[in-house]
């Protein structure tokens, strides 16, 4: 019997706040075992068992130290032919936590760890505990743009006459103020006159290089406005730096971008409403010879994989992500990145690539000119060699089989779905992926 990350072994409880914070910890993790009685070197020892009801009662009283006070069991128990007490602690709910006098603590291995700083801010959010969007900002309702706030409602709701209607109640119905007049972040990066004074991360970084590396710059913009100034920003400077062809149909010349407009802007979209507002980096466009990559901070939310994008819809600032819905910019039926898919497909394009990279997620639409840059690499050629063997893999199956982590696997059945090798069938983490002949 070894201590781990569901397991505490304690002697006796001499002290009540080493106890509290160890069930704090597996409360806010995965859960956990503590048991009294046997040792850290898993040698039972036992409690007296004219001391079991003291030991209880010393036991309740550290658990009561937790708020809230997670759900947990404490067991009467043999082992070896002595007595011993478990106290089974159950997770909290994904949305919520409990603190050990104040301090927030997890489990991590063996030890329980006091949460602090930046990490701290990272778990909460996590657990979506924490929104940026709606927290409350310093600003004030002063700060708003009245033409913003009325525009906004007018694109909102075409048909409602709503011109006698104040701004506080507007807000207010909006779920971005409160009736004090106090405005959340959301209004904000919506309203604000001057949202770089406040939220100076709400920024886009565009930069067109010349090639397919990161050398020599030919075009660069930086923006700070507003959610939807900044998208109009984004999406006009690729416009100007992206290549567009021309296509005869009967007797009119259509016009044809390197990459299809509605992708574009449903990936800039996704980008400025799923990003981690609490990160200081700004979202990056770069546009290269061959491809057009758009990096947010922030990874995916936990419980969401590499593989899941297209298939699940959750979102980090779901307050921000209604109000841009309400303007029929987003369904929230997960149907954004497969139609990304299919407009790509369409123009006879390979499908975008997804990657987390640092504290990024990054996604990668891959030009007309990249299909010579698809060169099948030794380890994609075990894959290729394993669905013939099996019929089809998954990327769980080729991560264990060639000792890589997910993501890498994840990619690497991605680029030969991309180069015409493999065929992805199913959605999340049910696909897998078949041989074309």
């Amino acid at each position: 019997m070894q201590e781990g990350q569901g397991l505490e072994l304690k002697k006796s409880v001499s002290n009540y706040n080493d106890l509290g914070q160890c069930v704090c910890a597996f409360a806010n993790t995965a859960g956990g075992t503590v048991i009294v009685g046997v040792g850290d070197d898993g040698k039972v020892t036992g409690i007296d068992e004219s001391k079991l009801d003291e030991v209880q009662l010393r036991i309740s009283g550290a658990v009561q130290c937790v708020s809230p006070v997670p759900l947990h069991r404490i067991l009467l128990d043999t082992m070896e032919g002595k007595k011993i007490i478990k106290i089974e602690v159950r997770s909290m709910a994904p949305d919520s936590f409990c603190t050990h006098h104040g301090l927030i603590y997890v489990r991590s291995g063996s030890a329980n760890l006091r949460m602090e700083g930046a990490a701290m801010m990272q778990f909460l959010t996590d657990r979506e505990v924490l929104r940026y969007d709606s927290r409350l900002s310093q600003e004030s309702m002063d700060d708003l743009d009245e033409v913003k706030i009325r525009e906004y409602m007018r694109q909102r709701s075409p048909l409602a006459n709503l011109s006698n209607a104040s701004i506080a109640d507007l807000l207010f119905n909006l779920g971005v103020a409160d009736r004090d007049g106090r405005i959340r972040n959301a209004a904000v990066l919506m309203f604000s006159k001057s949202p770089q004074r406040a939220v100076p991360q709400c920024e886009v970084r565009l930069a067109r290089f010349a090639g397919r590396e990161r050398v020599r710059v030919l075009d660069s913009q930086f923006v700070n406005g507003t959610i939807l100034e900044n998208l109009a920003a984004a999406e006009s400077f690729i416009m100007r730096n992206i290549r567009i062809g021309h296509r005869i149909e009967g007797m009119i010349r259509k016009d044809v971008p390197e990459y299809p407009v509605s992708a574009i802007r449903e990936l800039l979209i996704n980008a400025l409403v799923h990003r981690d507002y609490f990160d200081c980096n700004a979202v990056q466009v770069s546009i290269f010879e061959d491809r057009l990559e758009i990096a947010n901070p922030g990874k995916l939310l936990p419980g969401l994989s590499l593989e899941d994008i297209g298939a699940l819809s959750k979102q980090r600032n779901p307050l921000l992500y209604g109000l841009l819905r309400e303007l029929r910019l987003l369904e929230g039926m997960a149907t954004g990145i497969p139609k990304v898919k299919a407009s790509m497909r369409d123009a006879g394009l390979p499908e975008p690539l997804f990657q987390e990279i640092g504290g990024f997620f990054k996604v990668t639409l891959l030009g007309p000119s990249c299909r010579e840059l698809l060169v099948i690499t030794e380890r994609q050629k075990k894959v290729l060699r394993m669905v013939e063997e099996k019929g089809e893999i998954t990327t769980g199956e080729v991560s264990f089989a060639l000792s890589v982590s997910s993501p890498t696997a994840y990619n690497d059945l991605q680029a030969l779905d991309r180069a015409g090798y493999l065929l992805r069938q199913g959605k999340g983490r049910g696909s897998h992926y078949i041989l074309i002949r």
